[in-house]
């Protein structure tokens, strides 16, 4: 186990002299690890990550979905669906929460390291960008619809390019600025949402019945297998913001992290919008909003919208910074990709993405469905049962085998078969959706462990085996993660990287290079799999002494 200096394990927190000010920690804001591991220094306590994952239980999403799904199959059976997703969200979340914190990885950097491979993993990085960029173009359409409705002056293109485009900016700054933004605005959601069902329900000229149609099988499982690829998109979601919080603060987050963004949104959110669907006779809530609360609608819609919205755009700038380094090896930032999904939330509230809702979000959703069925394969079975190496979740390319034949095939042959079920309504449409659900994922979890079980080991995960010293464990604090011995300077962007996000590289003076400067690298020919140089812990610690020479930074012993 790494010691500090001193000889202890380090202190509780992060000193502030190590914490950085000024234009370093504008630009960690703005980058905010999209394409490498959380520093200590970069990490927050539990209720920091409460109030930032909140966003994702402010969307007017959540109250069109939980109205089209009580119109559709009746409001008992919605409701049932609904506590059935609470079970199975919260269970799912709390694994990603758990992992996510521990390896200060997002869900991208994690999907190298189970299965998938360097290049494999780049698939589920556009599958996941594509969801994020689809919500963020409904998110956009309802909050444009509402504006038009409330404004009619200006055509509803400018305002779906001004509902498209708000928020990039309020992206900018990533995680803090995010912070900020959802302690503000929250308090309008809550006030808001608790004004809108009242009145929706005192001013409505309905009178529905609550209990016809009533529960039934068919319209229980066809209201989850619509619910299902939303609480898929949910739990993984919950990923790139619990990579944020202290190591010590696990368990914490664990508890926190499914009460926000999984009992709060299916248990509040869904239930509001089955409420005010039932006595406005409408599921799309841009359409009533501003009738019932008037200018205050305005004012709350667009609140929630910015709320969630912002989540939507830093989770896909996420995805497809990972999907460009990996395909592309091309890094310009995360803020470029910030615009990108700008951009795409405009073209998709043109295209009117939100007259389609269940339908677009089922299909996308079967692929996460698959997706998350690897990932928990691999986190729960596979790694720790099976014992297939790496034992660690490792990120970085300059280890990483290219493909991963087993978790691909696996995901491909999940989604495909789940999206044939579901999108043909096999055999009905009434269980067509659930059915394509349980595949997907049964497929995607199933599929990995199988092909352990018969391959034994014949496909390789690793290239090449990282120095122990090099891997993060979990047996290591933060505070020892980021202390100056465990600190080496990258040969490339001259960066000091904590040595669990470097790798050895024999086509560099330094002979190490940062992951980030490792996955953008184009001529290289992935040398150090070929090489002899670093296919062995002698070979790797030889290079790591010719670098604490020349920079005068030899790490210290471990005891």
């Amino acid at each position: 186990m790494a010691t500090t200096s001193s000889g202890s394990a380090g202190p509780r927190h992060v000193k502030a002299a190590l914490i950085p000010k000024g234009k370093q920690a504008r630009r960690e804001a703005a980058e905010d690890y999209a394409l490498r591991k959380v520093p200590a220094h970069w990490k927050r306590p539990a209720l920091s990550f409460a109030m930032s994952l909140s966003g994702l239980t402010s969307s007017v999403f959540f109250l069109a979905l939980g109205g089209q799904l009580t119109l559709t199959f009746g409001f008992p059976s919605a409701m049932a669906a609904f506590v059935a997703g609470t079970v199975l969200g919260w269970l799912g979340s709390a694994v990603i929460a758990r992992v996510t914190a521990m390896t200060g990885l997002d869900l991208d950097l994690i999907t190298r390291g189970s299965g998938f491979g360097f290049l494999g993993s780049a698939i589920t990085s556009l599958i996941y960008a594509v969801n994020w960029m689809m919500y963020a173009a409904i998110e956009a359409a309802y909050l444009g619809t509402a504006l038009h409705t409330e404004w009619p002056v200006l055509p509803e293109p400018v305002w779906f390019l001004l509902t498209g485009f708000v928020s990039v900016p309020i992206c900018w700054y990533g995680f803090t600025q995010n912070d900020f933004v959802q302690r503000w605005l929250g308090p309008i959601f809550l006030v808001g949402l608790a004004w809108l069902v009242i009145a929706g329900v005192q001013h409505s000229g309905l009178s529905p019945s609550f209990s016809s149609p009533g529960f039934s099988a068919v319209g229980f499982f066809g209201a989850l297998g619509a619910l299902l690829p939303n609480v898929v998109i949910q739990v993984l979601g919950t990923g790139d913001f619990s990579r944020f919080i202290r190591k010590t603060e696990v368990k914490r987050a664990m508890v926190v992290g499914p009460f926000v963004v999984i009992a709060a949104v299916y248990l509040i959110s869904f239930p509001a919008g089955a409420v005010l669907a039932l006595y406005t006779g409408s599921d799309n809530p841009g359409s009533y909003i501003t009738g019932v609360l008037g200018l205050f609608g305005v004012i709350w819609v667009t609140a929630t919208q910015l709320r969630i919205n912002n989540m939507n755009f830093y989770s896909g700038s996420l995805a497809l910074a990972n999907f460009a380094s990996r395909i592309l090896h091309w890094v310009p930032g995360r803020r470029f990709w910030v615009v990108f999904v700008g951009a795409a939330a405009f073209v998709g509230a043109m295209l009117h993405v939100e007259e389609h809702l269940i339908g677009v979000v089922s299909f996308m959703g079967i692929f996460c469905l698959a997706w998350l069925g690897v990932l928990i394969a691999d986190i729960c079975v596979i790694k720790p049962k099976l014992r297939v190496p790496p034992t660690h979740i490792e990120h970085r390319r300059g280890y990483l085998a290219r493909w991963g034949v087993p978790a691909l095939g696996s995901l491909l042959v999940g989604a495909v078969v789940g999206a044939v079920l579901s999108m043909a309504a096999i055999p009905d449409a009434a269980t067509g959706p659930i059915l394509g659900d349980v595949l997907a994922f049964g497929i995607g979890f199933c599929g990995p462990i199988v092909v352990e079980l018969v391959a034994k080991g014949r496909f390789e995960r690793l290239d090449r085996v990282p120095d122990p010293d090099w891997v993060d464990d979990f047996s290591r604090s933060d505070e020892e993660m980021e202390s100056g011995e465990n600190m080496l300077a990258c040969g490339n962007c001259a960066e000091k990287v904590m040595r669990q996000d470097m790798v050895t590289c024999p086509v560099t003076d330094s002979h190490v290079l940062c992951s980030v400067c490792c996955a953008a690298h184009r001529t290289c020919g992935e040398r150090c799999k070929t090489d002899d140089f670093g296919q062995s812990d002698a070979d790797i610690r030889r290079h790591l002494d010719i670098v604490a020479v020349r920079r005068d930074t030899r790490p210290v012993e471990r005891s």
